[in-house]
């Protein structure tokens, strides 16, 4: 079977569908609530951002191509172990980010049907098993998939704001001065608006003529999120100004959607989840296979199937994410704790690749963007629990002192 590659179109729906995620129907309610009238400028600095970090990894995939992703373009620059300290930071990330993202889903779903707790997480173990037999098909469907939901997701929400601005029409702009503390801790909160677009490499292999696809669909990724995030925030801002109580994404489409409100975010919360955790479960499991070809990880986990899926890796991951779910469901783990435990790996890798587009960008544009990024996510690890933070350095500790990186060297194909 020929393996069909992707164009800047297919990538740049699979990165806006994914960076989008939960986060468009968390987080615009939490910036108005937090900053009112400088909510919308908040949204510009994280947008702005945004695209400098997209630009960042975008340029890293180009110039190091392959399915490792980021720790290749961090290998060449500050060498193997903290090329490897990359991968396993991302891995370890990965095995129990993605599970807070498909409670989300189905939580969203148990809120409109009324189900009970153990149908919660019932209903997010079948999500996963739908993910998973997505994610063993060519890649081309997975970002098929992912297009059509960031294209419906984008018109609605889009429609939605333009309707409710139109009807209660408000200034973006602020009048008075902000409170430097509040706007200080909302970017650090709205930051998670632009995580996601790390893993752009490890489907560099995955495009078709890779230095002109990957930038394109960079392009069209962050132009299609900024605006539904800009947007979206202006619609909220909107609705506070003639609504005191509390606010939601669902009031932003209620003009539009009338009685349809509710379920169609419910409907839009599912496939932003589900396009988050296959493009990050699809750019990982990639990572697995490549780490197990090169030795360092069992070979089994380097196995792909006849849609080129890495197909080991892909259901280790799952396997992993239904025991996450069966240790919620017991309380042996709380929701909260694999959330805080995930993002402080996720930050962790995304310094040390900022870390090493600063080395490697001579642009001085670039470079100061790059030291702002370094200091956000730096800030960020210091409000972390004290659990993850010692994860972190015990597996710092570990990957930095080993001789060899190649414990499963001996085994051949």
């Amino acid at each position: 079977m020929k393996n069909r590659k992707m164009g800047p179109i297919l990538l740049g729906g699979l990165l806006a569908g994914a960076v989008l995620g939960s986060g468009v129907i968390m987080l615009p309610p939490m910036a108005e609530a937090r900053l009112g009238e400088w909510s919308v400028v908040a949204w510009l600095i994280i947008m702005a951002l945004g695209a400098v970090f997209a630009s960042l990894f975008a340029r890293l995939a180009v110039a190091y191509p392959g399915s490792e992703g980021v720790p290749i373009a961090i290998r060449e620059v500050f060498g193997e172990k903290a090329g490897q300290l990359a991968s396993n930071y991302i891995i370890c990330a990965v095995f129990v980010g993605p599970v807070a993202v498909i409670m989300t889903a189905a939580d969203s779903i148990a809120h409109a049907f009324n189900l009970s707790t153990a149908q919660i997480s019932s209903s997010a173990a079948v999500i996963i098993l739908i993910c998973a037999f997505i994610l063993l098909r060519r890649v081309t469907f997975v970002s098929t998939i992912s297009l059509i939901a960031s294209i419906t997701i984008g018109l609605i929400m889009i429609s939605g704001s333009i309707t409710t601005i139109s009807l209660t029409p408000v200034s973006p702009l602020p009048i008075g001065q902000p409170d430097i503390t509040a706007l200080g801790s909302t970017l650090l909160l709205l930051f998670w608006a632009i995580i996601g677009w790390e893993i752009i490499g490890n489907y560099s292999m995955e495009v078709c003529n890779p230095k002109r696809t990957i930038p394109l669909a960079t392009i069209l990724g962050v132009s299609t999120v900024s605006i539904v995030y800009l947007m979206a925030g202006w619609a909220m801002h909107s609705i506070a100004k003639s609504n005191h109580g509390s606010l939601n994404v669902a009031q932003i489409v209620e003009p539009l959607l009338h009685g349809y409100a509710s379920f169609t975010v419910m409907l839009i919360t599912c496939s932003l989840c589900i396009c988050t955790y296959l493009m990050i479960m699809g750019g990982v499991s990639r990572l697995i296979a490549s780490l197990a070809l090169k030795g360092k990880l069992p070979l089994i986990l380097a196995k792909t199937n006849a849609n080129n899926a890495p197909s080991s890796a892909i259901l280790l991951l799952c396997c992993i994410h239904i025991l996450n779910l069966l240790l919620l469901h017991t309380e042996v783990v709380s929701l909260e704790g694999l959330v805080s435990f995930a993002n402080v790996f996720f930050l962790a890798n995304s310094l040390i690749a900022v870390g090493a587009a600063l080395k490697i960008l001579k642009s001085p544009v670039v470079r100061i963007s790059c030291i702002i990024l370094c200091i956000g996510f730096s800030t960020l690890l210091l409000f972390s629990s004290i659990w993850p933070l010692m994860t972190l350095v015990v597996v710092s500790i570990v990957t930095l002192n080993l001789r060899r990186f190649q414990p499963f060297a001996f085994v051949k194909k």
